[in-house]
């Protein structure tokens, strides 16, 4: 009926605008509702449609003959349906499931690492008096790259009574693992009709990379000729060590019996020393690689996790560089805790993440040779001053070499090593010894250094005349 009089549409109004209020109520009810139901499913099995046909088979094939053991067989046949229909629906309920992670951990790491195998045990007790048959506990953990689902079988569970199984997944990549929420599964009479419901809640798994034990970053030492993790001032009463010449530095103070042992330029430093960051620089491109289980940014976590452990250990910071700066972190497990939620990215980001260096900072990086960007990008640091050291991966791709791209670093000054794939533990102990360890490298290193150096000294030369 209309509304005639303004103030009954008034009151039309009003009662409009409330029903309006009043519906996202109902639309959330509505949600919760779905919701609530979405995890328990009802499935009627192959089997069950077959068996389902046979009964009305044989419903009709008794209505028309009027045999007498037809019926009774049609009779058999729906009831063994209704007791199969019936049977699941109870055997989900009245239960409580627990999950539990347990891994071995020979570090102070607050989860596994990855290539080992975590244990979960699922834990599923029976709070009624009905005993349960023929359970089936399932769940999924989807990794960065992967989706693996568990299952557990239990044979049965006896009234007011727990059981309990293991599941032991191999945890192949690091990153964050969700683990889904877990699922009991109860099948009829006859594997008929299937009765599914959710249990416990959706959980995270932080797996870390894995690493090798080394006691020393040779590499950052072949680039600065000093102990990692610490630094020197330029002035000082008593000379502490030395460091690579920049421009600027006093003639007065350049080192040279040091400079004649390294090839290179050094000058003096007075004082004590005191901690200082290394920056750690991953490629984390995602490259179309030959095998996709197998890819160089997986190798430069693993390599950056190794040379963290040393440096922490000699009193430096360590920081990995990311998209927002990252943390200089002075204990191991930040740094791998960092490194292990490092994500494949697009091809060309890496790059960019070295505009997050600071001038002069110590930089260790590690890059794969196609990544132009990124090479230059260590090229250009290393002219501006910074002591770089970086390894670069080979083997990955068709037709990519290292070689190349570890002259072009070794030309402005960068100790470079390169690592080939399935090399990974040759190129850590490379890492350990420094360039002075990779035997063809060092020759080729030697020489460019003995360029510079005659260069270098003829410039000097003609300033001092």
């Amino acid at each position: 009926m209309p509304c005639l009089r303004p103030s009954t549409k008034r009151r039309c109004r009003r009662k409009h605008a409330q029903g309006k209020a009043q519906h996202p109520a109902r639309t959330a009810i509505r949600t919760a509702i779905t919701t609530t139901t979405g995890g328990r499913h009802f499935v009627i099995t192959r089997r069950g449609a077959g068996f389902i046909l046979a009964a009305v088979a044989a419903f009709f094939i008794a209505s028309a003959t009027r045999v007498g053991w037809v019926h009774l067989a049609d009779a058999v046949l729906w009831g063994v349906v209704i007791l199969s229909a019936i049977t699941p629906w109870f055997s989900v309920y009245g239960l409580s499931v627990q999950r539990n992670r347990r891994f071995n951990s020979l570090v102070n790491l607050a989860g596994p690492v990855e290539g080992k195998s975590l244990d979960i045990d699922i834990r599923l007790t029976n709070r009624w008096w009905i005993p349960r048959f023929l359970l089936n506990v399932e769940y999924s953990i989807d990794s960065p790259r992967a989706t693996s689902g568990e299952s557990i079988v239990l044979v049965g569970v006896g009234p007011r009574a727990s059981s309990q199984g293991t599941s032991r997944p191999v945890l192949t990549t690091r990153g964050v693992h969700r683990l889904s929420a877990v699922s009991v599964e109860a099948k009829g009479l006859f594997g008929l009709f299937r009765r599914r419901r959710l249990f416990t809640a959706e959980d995270s798994l932080l797996v870390y990379p894995s690493w090798e034990r080394i006691s020393r970053v040779g590499l950052l030492e072949s680039s600065l000729g000093v102990s990692e993790g610490m630094s020197k001032s330029r002035s000082g009463s008593e000379i502490a060590g030395t460091r690579r010449y920049v421009a600027g530095d006093p003639y007065r103070n350049i080192h040279w019996r040091n400079s004649a042992r390294t090839g290179r330029l050094a000058v003096k430093e007075f004082d004590s020393w005191s901690e200082r960051s290394v920056a750690i620089v991953i490629d984390a491109d995602d490259l179309p690689v030959q095998d996709p289980g197998d890819r160089p940014s997986d190798y430069a976590v693993r390599m950056a996790a190794t040379a963290a452990a040393p440096l922490i250990e000699s009193g430096g910071t360590v920081r990995v560089v990311t998209p927002n700066g990252g943390q200089a972190r002075t204990t191991w497990a930040d740094v791998m805790t960092d490194l292990a939620q490092i994500e494949d990215q697009p091809a060309g980001t890496s790059s960019s993440w070295t505009e997050g260096v600071n001038v002069g900072e110590r930089v260790i990086a590690f890059v794969h040779s196609g990544n132009s960007d990124l090479l230059s990008a260590l090229a250009a640091m290393a002219r501006s001053g910074s002591d770089i050291a970086a390894v670069v991966f080979e083997g990955f791709m068709p037709g990519d070499n290292a070689q190349h791209a570890v002259n072009i670093l070794a030309s402005v000054g960068v100790s470079a090593i390169s690592c080939r794939r399935g090399e990974l533990t040759r190129a850590m102990k490379t890492m350990e010894q420094g360039v002075a360890g990779d035997g063809y490298q060092a020759e080729k290193t030697a020489a460019v250094a003995t360029a510079k150096t005659a260069t270098t000294g003829a410039r000097t030369k003609e300033h001092a005349a």
